[in-house]
């Protein structure tokens, strides 16, 4: 069976919590006319899993600057051009097809590996709005992706690419079909990031769908299709989040296997490869950020000297360069993540909505006006705050008064990108695809770029795909390069 010790993974996340699967399960597996199947509540518990793990958290993170390396400094170089996506094709995406099909073939969708887990609609439902969740993120990254023609399994070994602009046409569809087919007054079992709760999942659908919208901003043909995610998503009261308690976020059980990334990054494979940048703390503490000593621990050497500072570690040197630091003179990530192995981390978090309301407000569109958007610009940075526990109003006040964080809407793609960048800290992809879009904060190349290379503006495909794939893989290349060469530097869709 495929993913046998992720799905034991699974197993110990949802047997507690899904009611009368022992015994079902038990027939299932002694049954020998039967094949094996994975119950739908399993699949789901991986695919979250394996959703948030996908994320890559020191990945573009460091092209976001957010983190740097401390001894093999390539990826802060961009020296990696080509990664494969196939993780997420066959991880989580292919759970949460799994899901689907299990609920829709006639042959399936009325066994108890299905039924006793949610009603088909709320589990289709769920799992399509995690699909495009996850859609995004892939396609965010490599633009042209399989997406019309993936996931049929034996069907197609060698899908076609999708145009990046067709993919967000289609998570705009899917999103706006799933949350209206969901019924809140039911629930999924096996689900980590809301307990079942449907009309969290509606939410979660609706702010996705601004997320998406938004995303789309800088496409003057896609403007019709990115108000009507937004107008959607905004077309009742409290669709979208309306608290951090709303957060999509993963929570993790708290163990060795089951602790958060970053947890078992630093104590279960014991490596301090990655620290805090000196660019991100320099902005922080030009600031007075009172999240930096969230984002961050101070230097083990200031802590013992009496004087706690905190110190970035050069981004995008060499090795060599990299390696003339010790460890007890730079700062590592904070402790709410790196010394506490339940500490959940972020798919969406309300601060985002909060952000891209007031973008929205700036922009004057779906229905908002310049007028409202301080407001929402400084409820985003408060629920930020608030999120990491700094509550008290004076602190946040202070900050957000202060000449360089006020609001000012001639500057407001600046003071928005800024301070949503640094709200995204630990959010996958979303640091650097939002840096892409919006330009800010300003950031400068790597000091040691491979070949004197740009910040990335996308990933370029694995080498595996040229060889299995190679007719749709050129076909994908030359419509993105209009018959040119593909390369880190050339733009999704969305950034051109």
């Amino acid at each position: 069976m495929k993913h046998s010790f992720n799905y034991l993974y699974a197993f110990l996340f949802t047997s507690a919590a899904v009611v009368g699967c022992t015994n079902d399960f038990e027939e299932m597996n002694t049954n020998p006319n039967e094949p094996e199947r994975v119950p739908t509540a399993y699949l789901l518990t991986q695919a979250q899993r394996s959703a948030r793990a996908e994320q890559q958290l020191f990945g573009t993170n460091l092209y976001a600057q957010l983190f740097a390396e401390t001894q093999y400094t390539g990826t802060s170089r961009y020296d990696l051009e080509q990664l494969s996506f196939d993780t997420y094709y066959n991880g989580p995406l292919a759970d949460l097809q799994e899901i689907i099909d299990m609920n829709t073939n006639e042959e399936t969708k009325d066994l108890a590996e299905v039924v006793n887990y949610g009603s088909h609609e709320n589990q289709l439902a769920v799992a399509r709005i995690l699909k495009a969740y996850l859609f995004q993120i892939v396609t965010d990254q490599w633009g042209d992706v399989p997406y019309t023609e993936a996931l049929k399994g034996t069907a197609n070994f060698a899908p076609a690419y999708t145009p990046q602009a067709e993919i967000y046409a289609d998570l705009v569809k899917e999103l706006k079909e799933a949350t209206a087919q969901i019924d809140v007054t039911g629930e999924v079992q096996g689900d980590v990031i809301y307990g079942g709760d449907m009309n969290l999942w509606k939410k979660f659908g609706y702010s996705l769908l601004l997320r998406i919208g938004i995303r789309m901003s800088e496409v003057q043909e896609a403007e019709s299709i990115a108000l009507d995610a937004i107008n959607t998503a905004l077309a009742a009261p409290g669709n979208v989040f309306e608290s951090n308690d709303e957060s999509a976020v993963f929570r993790y059980l708290g163990e060795a296997i089951n602790s958060n990334p970053i947890y078992y990054h630093f104590h279960v494979d014991n490596r301090t490869d990655y620290a805090i940048s000196n660019t991100l703390v320099d902005f922080m503490l030009e600031q007075d950020d009172p999240r930096l000593a969230v984002y961050a621990n101070p230097t083990e050497s200031s802590v013992a000297a009496g004087t706690p500072e905190y110190v970035g570690e050069l981004y995008g040197v060499t090795d060599d360069i990299a390696g003339e630091t010790e460890n007890a003179d730079i700062s590592f990530i904070g402790d709410y993540w790196k010394e506490n192995a339940s500490t959940p981390l972020i798919f969406q978090s309300y601060s985002e909505v909060l952000f891209i309301k007031a973008e929205l407000a700036a922009r004057g569109w779906a229905g908002l006006s310049e007028s409202q958007a301080e407001g929402f610009y400084n409820d985003a940075i408060a629920a930020s705050m608030n999120y990491y526990g700094i509550t008290d109003t004076d602190v946040i006040d202070d900050f957000i008064s202060q000449p360089g964080v006020a609001y000012d809407q001639a500057s407001w793609r600046q003071l928005i990108g800024e301070q949503k960048w640094l709200s995204l800290y630990a959010v996958g992809h979303e640091p650097w695809s939002e840096w892409r879009r919006l330009g800010y904060p300003l950031l400068e190349r790597a000091p040691n770029a491979t070949e004197d290379r740009e910040i990335p503006l996308r990933r370029t495909y694995d080498t595996r795909e040229f060889t299995l794939n190679r007719d749709n893989v050129d076909d994908a290349v030359a419509r993105q390069t209009n018959g040119g060469t593909l390369a880190m530097s050339t733009p999704v869709w969305w950034d051109r």
